[in-house]
């Protein structure tokens, strides 16, 4: 029984530290990007940035997301049918209790407008850092910039990032050609209107040396644990070997 316990703990262990086990954050300054006005105003752009987006976050497959807000931002027609439409499970609403058990079945959560608690924070950086993704909007106007700066940099910190504490005053459809991630693959032009400045080594794209998008991989978790981990699976094996 003892051998079996320490079997199935350490496989646990070396499968949440792996390599690749984290999963990606991706940080925009403005909510409008995602609306059905972003969509308006740079149609293909917006809705091949959306299907870059699902293709990182479900790893080529068929995802599952929820945004865990009633924003505008996420919660109109544009958004949905881009992620439907590919064959994907996209649903919003704060209805449930934002705990581990709850989200731990979504491949990614869209947030933004919504503010979270410190212990809902906390779930937050846990989610990703166990593999789950985010997808991160300001520029709501929920209390003003520094209320939504400080209402988000707990978490973003953990990544290295963190949001402004002024609106940036950058509007219309701003070129992001300079990005060189793959979520902004085939696109040219995305809208927003006023957001955070995102700051970090994760920034990709600026204008005016604002950040406007920042994307970073989740922090692993310690090596340590990993080698705790492979360590077990060592002794279990010669623990199995003795007794055969």
């Amino acid at each position: 029984m003892k051998t079996r316990f320490l079997g199935a703990l350490c496989a646990v262990l070396v499968a949440l530290a792996s390599p690749g086990a984290g999963a990606v954050v991706v940080v925009n300054n403005d909510e409008w990007t995602l609306s059905n006005t972003g969509y308006a105003n740079a149609p293909a752009d917006t809705d091949r940035f959306v299907s870059n987006l699902a293709n990182l976050f479900s790893g080529g497959g068929s995802g599952t997301f929820h945004a865990y807000t009633s924003n505008f931002s996420f919660t109109q027609s544009n958004l949905a049918a881009t992620l439907s439409g590919a064959g994907h499970t996209y649903t919003t609403g704060t209805a449930f209790a934002f705990t581990p058990e709850n989200i731990s079945g979504f491949d990614a959560l869209f947030l933004g407008g919504f503010y979270l608690s410190p212990t809902e924070i906390t779930t937050l950086i846990n989610y990703a850092n166990s593999g789950g993704n985010v997808y991160l909007a300001g520029g709501t106007g929920v209390g003003g910039a520094a209320a939504e700066a400080a209402a988000w940099n707990p978490f973003l910190n953990a990544f290295g990032l963190s949001y402004g504490t002024s609106y940036n005053g950058i509007s219309g459809n701003i070129d992001v050609t300079a990005a060189t991630h793959p979520i902004f693959d085939g696109v040219s032009i995305l809208y927003q209107n006023n957001g955070n400045s995102v700051s970090g080594p994760g920034v990709q794209v600026s204008l005016n040396e604002q950040g406007l998008y920042a994307v970073v991989p989740a922090i692993p978790i310690p090596p340590a644990i990993y080698l705790f981990g492979t360590g077990l699976m060592g002794l279990v094996g010669m623990s199995r070997r003795k007794v055969a």
